[in-house]
């Protein structure tokens, strides 16, 4: 049988006022909704906003809801802003209440990989939760509505669960307007980032992909995992999560290496927000990247960019796998005891010759009792231990004084550097421990820029 989606879009011309479309299922009773290129006759009493004050923890069934509003039914209004067509968005429509500056948004599932044919971005829809009616003006059920990992989802109600509303009767409840709108996209920054707005279209401007992921592709072009890649803003330097589908008809397209404007569905998933594009053309990476001088963010456990040296006690520097973007630099004075410890771990050579100035910054993690790290700049390190090899420099630094948990990640500040611009700047972080305490410390994300 071919889906109504798609029988629709064959037969629907677009010089018709209205037209009812009739397939068969399997034992040939069953006959779709009309579809009609007027006006829908339902009138709206609930908006988006209120749809989601109705969340109580569990399962909504917006029957139980009914009651609250005048008429006999529930209706909201809004504007369809996703699209499957890419493959990005699976059996999902996401609407907001305003075309521009929305003030929320909401997801409903159905079962139906192929809404783009139906549902374009910018089309005016009702959404009918309780009072849709099929051809035969029966009532449907009503629709229901739950949170799943921090996002709220609007669907069919199966048993104690919202499921996905069947691709044969959710013509019934979203019904299409004869308006169609330009959607303007919210321009927002890291700062603004709220959970008022998830399943609404913004835009971030001056993002680019973070350098440890340069040359990757959207997704793994040989398999069907979603794979999240990490942007990160030119103008503070924050990271946000771009999710991309296995599915994607753009998942083996090698990802823009620029910096510019992205278009995209806000979302969120637990505790993490994340971003949706539509296709590949809500990203306008053309711009020069704005890489600083020097970044390491400790990716897949690596110190590629360090040398270590030990000048007394067994512990060294080496990295955690649980660290503040799950990899850092770590180092501990405890083995099978305390012990007296100096180590230090040293970068290789920055290449600071074509700047006049010069600012560093990272971040600390500190557990236990003990020393603080020490950090130090040298311009003449020549290897070996630093204690006779170059000239080293102390520099003041906030350090993590939380020593209860590892979560209490603590920024360094802006560390002036630019003795060192012109030329080779080294920096190196001084562990020590002592025979009666030694904390362990985890270090991420460090970064010098001009």
């Amino acid at each position: 049988m071919m889906k109504a989606t798609k029988f629709l879009k064959l037969l629907l011309p677009a010089v018709v006022v209205a037209l009812t479309i009739a397939a068969c299922t399997e034992d040939g009773d069953y006959t779709f909704p009309e579809i009609s290129l007027s006006e829908p006759e339902v009138d709206p009493n609930i908006d988006i906003n209120l749809v989601k004050q109705t969340n109580n923890g569990g399962v909504v069934d917006f029957a139980d809801v009914v009651n609250n509003y005048s008429g006999e039914s529930l209706v909201f209004e809004g504007y369809v802003v996703s699209n499957d067509e890419a493959g990005n968005f699976y059996k999902t429509l996401v609407i907001q209440d305003q075309p521009e500056n929305p003030t929320a948004g909401i997801q409903i599932d159905i079962d139906d990989a192929s809404l783009y044919e139906y549902y374009k971005p910018g089309q005016k829809v009702y959404v009918l939760l309780y009072g849709a009616k099929d051809n035969n003006d029966n009532l449907l059920p009503a629709l229901g509505m739950e949170e799943q990992y921090g996002v709220l989802h609007i669907g069919a109600i199966e048993g104690t669960e919202v499921a996905r509303i069947a691709a044969t009767e959710y013509l019934y409840y979203i019904k299409r307007s004869t308006e169609v709108a330009d959607i303007v996209p919210t321009v927002i920054s890291h700062s603004d980032f709220d959970d008022s707005m998830i399943n609404t279209l913004v835009q971030l401007d001056y993002m680019q992909i973070t350098s440890d992921e340069l040359g990757s592709a959207y997704a793994n072009a040989g398999d069907t995992y979603s794979v999240n890649r990490m942007l990160k803003s030119c103008e503070d330097n924050t990271e946000v999560i771009l999710r991309n589908s296995g599915y994607s008809s753009f998942k083996s397209q090698l990802f823009p290496e620029g910096q510019g404007s992205i278009v995209c569905v806000f979302s969120k998933y637990s505790s993490d927000y994340q971003l949706y594009i539509r296709d590949t053309e809500d990203i306008d990476f053309t711009d020069s990247r704005c890489d600083p001088l020097f970044e390491d963010s400790f990716a897949d456990g690596a110190l590629a960019n360090w040398t270590t040296y030990s000048v007394t006690g067994s512990p060294e520097w080496g990295y955690s796998s649980y660290g503040n973007s799950s990899d850092s630099a770590y180092i501990s004075g405890y083995s099978s005891g305390y012990i007296e410890n100096e180590d230090w771990l040293i970068s290789n050579a920055i290449d600071l010759s074509a700047v006049s100035t010069a600012t560093l910054s990272f971040q600390s993690a500190k557990r236990y009792s003990g020393n603080d790290l020490e950090l130090y700049m040298s311009t003449d390190y020549a290897g070996g231990d630093p204690n006779t090899s170059g000239t080293w420099t102390q520099l003041s630094a906030t350090w993590d004084t939380d020593t209860s948990t590892w979560y209490s990640w603590t920024d360094s500040g802006d560390i002036d550097v630019s003795p060192a611009a012109g030329g080779t700047l080294y920096i190196a972080f001084k562990y020590t421990s002592t025979t009666s305490e030694g904390a362990a410390y985890e270090i991420d994300n460090v970064v010098i820029e001009e």
